[in-house]
């Protein structure tokens, strides 16, 4: 049986540690912001929105992954970049205000390469992987299967996120 993209992804998914899924997901995160605001350029409203419900979906995902037995004030300390980060992206969308979706987006950058420079440092077996992460495997649902439905902690946010998600496309 030939490989297809969508099994490679599912595949490198499956057998990523955690913190190459928790780099794979902001890396996702910002595609989707990214191509949100080329999708406002191209006067393409309903694809923008997409977009941004499926960015602002990650990073629901990157807040309820955080384990907060686990270093609370780190934990915390994280929490609420992640917060900034899906406010500016609700506030973006909302108001289509490029500005604050470049905000969020420069704040994913610079989250991207700090875990991207974990990624480099964190030893290649599981054991080593877990015993230095603040964050446990983060769970990946793809969108055929249960929806995603939570609300953001201490966000003042209350609205549960549409559907599953995915972070290929």
């Amino acid at each position: 049986m030939p490989s297809t993209p969508g099994s490679y992804l599912e595949t490198e998914i499956l057998t990523a540690p955690p913190q190459k899924l928790q780099l794979m997901m902001i890396d996702a995160a910002i595609r989707f912001a990214q191509r949100a605001n080329e999708h406002w350029k191209a006067d393409q409203e309903d694809l923008a929105c997409e977009s941004l419900v499926r960015s602002q979906q990650i990073v629901t995902e990157l807040i309820n992954g955080l384990n907060r037995e686990e270093s609370p004030e780190l934990v915390g300390k994280i929490a609420s970049v992640y917060v900034f980060i899906f406010r500016r992206l609700m506030e973006a969308s909302l108001e289509r205000n490029e500005t604050k979706l470049l905000e969020a987006v420069r704040v994913l950058q610079e989250e991207r390469e700090t875990w991207r420079q974990v990624c480099e440092k964190v030893g290649t077996t599981q054991t080593e992987v877990e015993s230095t992460l603040v964050m446990p495997p983060v769970s990946m649902t793809p969108p055929t299967q249960t929806p995603l439905s939570t609300t953001l902690p201490d966000a003042g946010l209350d609205q549960p996120a549409p559907g599953g998600f995915s972070i290929d496309a």
